[in-house]
């Protein structure tokens, strides 16, 4: 996985499209479909943002694809997070 499918990764995680994800962290339109299409270099600009509006993802694993024992805790809950709501919806129907 490179940084491209990390960024791809977390904006997926976050349930938004990238469009809305390009407002959030205040980048131009099209500015990271299209390097995410191109797969050229992400931005400074666009990482700062991460930071900014996205303090409980981990720059590092953007990045480097790295993460902290911290991080992996964080992913995991998350995931346990959404499998358990996903059962809440199917028992509630």
């Amino acid at each position: 996985m490179d940084i491209h499918d990390r960024l791809r990764s977390m904006i997926e995680d976050e349930g938004m499209s990238i469009s809305k994800f390009e407002r959030i962290v205040e980048v131009g339109q099209n500015s990271v479909s299209t390097c995410l299409r191109r797969e050229s270099t992400i931005s400074h600009t666009v990482l700062q943002g991460i930071c900014k509006h996205f303090p409980n993802q981990s720059i590092e694993w953007i990045l480097t694809g790295k993460e902290s024992n911290n991080e992996e805790v964080k992913k995991n809950i998350k995931r346990l997070m959404k499998q358990i709501e996903a059962e809440l919806k199917n028992i509630s129907h």
